[in-house]
């Protein structure tokens, strides 16, 4: 926890951010007090040289060059405001999405596990029912209701088309199920969910593939997932949703896992518009696994994914990229902000690849999540943000900690308007890393107070995990700073301060096994309860007893910004 020797760094050494250049020079009030200085001096040499053959020439020019300076401004401005609107109507849009969510409540502690049903069971009897043979050949055999009647509305629609199968009054889907369920086609499989219990051997899997019925049924069953999927994945970053958001997927992300193989798996090309919901599901189950720390591949999904034929050229670099298969930089695509992202996402994990294989060139890592950072589009803040804090990590361990500052101050700037809550929270955790180098541990730890804060309400146990091995190692080494995270009366004494430090680093332990030094430091602070001899008379056994749980959470903080 010791602070490193900070090595001192050129001014200019690192390039200023892009925004800041444009909003000095293209500021409204800058440009208009510079084009009245220069109207200004450009009458009074005017006035002075009148005559002056070379004044006279360059005269109209200077004068269009004043408006050039006004026309680039309202340019910027324009730019600007509608920069800003995009922004706002999408956000609109996502909160609209998620309005309307309601949230799961906690698991049952004795919940059982979800049981797979028996696989169905042909019957000669129901041959030429074409409902069951579909549902046969879809690639799963058990839904929730809700999913089953967007099926079957998709059956009975795409019949509908078909000029020979037009009926004056179609069977609702709800009727249509209540039949399916008295032949035995469909059986109960817990509450307001079904399977497939028996279906036809005829028609054969290749007719029925081929039919629109079928490309229809798949197409309604996956943009059903997919929609769920892709609306709690934007919860996950409300502080509002973020808890539910969590339980949402914890429940539902193995069927959807299960989902993408059986469609991988199933050796039949997919409609165009189904190959679209696989890959936003996907999308969706990536953002969910790098909330938990799993690599893009780390359940298989992109893998499958990639078993696709049929998928557009960036769709496919997408998923080769998540499953470690892109070998190259993506090439231009249009549309061109999809393809600088893609791009930048790949240079990004490139530079990640090469700080984790060690030992690193941190110059060139750092060269290379700089070029991530100015290929992102400037509404992706997710990204951009993250490519921000990964660049500050890479410049603390150079000990550029002004650098990593400046780095840092961007992300915080740009998460201040409520967008991106993880984010932030990693920002404010980061930035406690660099007070803490710098040598200003209350700093510190004011920030890693701030990101605690938001974890929890986010529900992000390795979040929670990093921030309290921070703060339990920091209470461990300095056991005075306790003041500032728990309560003072009735009065904190030293031996108090470090169990309740050993309590902290054994929580961190249990919601992120991964964190590196939780361990030493807890093995340092039982060292240090048993060393007191001096209070061991005055101090009961129970009280110098390391925790392995926590007793009193730090003092939560609260972002004002």
């Amino acid at each position: 926890m010791s602070a490193p020797t900070e090595r001192t760094e050129a001014v200019g050494q690192t390039a200023t951010p892009r925004s800041s250049i444009w909003q000095g020079f293209l500021g409204t009030a800058s440009v208009v007090a510079y084009t009245v200085l220069f109207e200004l001096v450009r009458t009074l040499v005017v006035n002075s040289f009148g005559e002056n053959a070379l004044v006279q020439f360059l005269n109209g020019t200077l004068r269009w060059l004043s408006v050039l300076f006004i026309a680039a401004a309202a340019t910027y401005a324009l730019y600007r405001f509608a920069a800003g609107y995009g922004t706002k109507v999408r956000t609109a849009r996502e909160m609209d999405l998620i309005a309307g969510l309601v949230e799961p409540g906690p698991a049952l502690a004795d919940r059982p596990p979800r049981v797979d049903p028996p696989p169905p069971r042909p019957v000669a009897a129901l041959d030429g029912h074409l409902v069951a043979a579909v549902l046969r050949d879809l690639p799963m055999h058990d839904y929730e209701s809700v999913a089953l009647l967007a099926v079957l509305n998709a059956i009975r629609d795409s019949q509908g088309r078909l000029p020979l199968a037009r009926e004056p009054s179609a069977r609702t889907a709800a009727v249509q199920l209540d039949g399916l369920r008295r032949r035995g086609i469909l059986a109960d499989h817990g509450a307001q969910r079904f399977c497939v219990r028996q279906v036809p051997r005829l028609p054969d899997r290749a007719t029925v593939t081929a039919g629109p019925q079928w490309g229809a049924a798949l197409t309604a069953l996956l943009h059903h997932y997919a929609d769920r999927a892709e609306r709690w994945a934007i919860a996950l970053e409300s502080r509002r949703f973020a808890v539910g958001a969590r339980r949402w997927f914890e429940s539902e992300e193995p069927y959807l896992r299960a989902l993408i193989a059986a469609c991988a798996n199933s050796g039949v090309q997919f409609p165009a518009a189904a190959l679209a919901h696989l890959v936003r599901l996907g999308n969706s189950l990536d953002v969910w696994y790098a909330r938990i720390g799993l690599g893009e591949n780390g359940r298989g999904v992109a893998a499958d994914l990639c078993a696709l034929s049929g998928l557009d050229e960036l769709s496919r670099d997408l998923v080769l990229l998540r499953a470690g298969r892109l070998t190259r930089r993506p090439r231009r695509y249009r549309p061109r902000r999809l393809s600088t992202s893609l791009a930048a996402r790949w240079e990004h994990r490139a530079a990640l690849r090469r700080f984790s294989a060690g030992p690193p060139d941190p110059d060139s890592v750092a060269d290379q999540l700089e070029t991530a950072w100015w290929l992102l589009p400037r509404d992706d803040v997710s990204g951009e943000v993250c490519a921000l804090i990964n660049l500050a990590v890479v410049y603390i361990g150079q000990g550029r900690l002004d650098a990593a500052g400046d780095r840092l101050e961007l992300a915080d700037s740009l998460t201040r308007t409520g967008r991106d809550p993880d984010g932030r929270a990693q920002t404010h955790e980061t930035m406690g890393v660099l007070w803490w180098a710098r040598g200003e541990p209350r700093r510190a730890l004011r920030c890693w107070q701030l990101a605690l804060t938001a974890f929890r309400v986010l529900d992000d146990d390795l979040g929670i995990g990093r921030c309290l091995q921070h703060l339990g190692s920091a209470i461990v080494v300095a056991p005075a700073h306790a003041t500032l995270l728990l309560p003072t009366e009735p009065p904190l004494t030293r031996i108090e301060a470090i169990r309740q430090a050993t309590g902290w680093l054994a929580e961190a332990r249990h919601r992120h096994p991964a964190v590196r030094h939780a361990e030493h430091y807890a093995a340092q602070a039982r060292s240090a309860l048993r060393a007191d001899r001096s209070l061991r008379d005055l101090i009961p056994p129970t009280r110098r007893t390391p925790l392995t749980r926590i007793d009193r959470w730090p003092a939560p903080l609260e972002d004002q910004a």
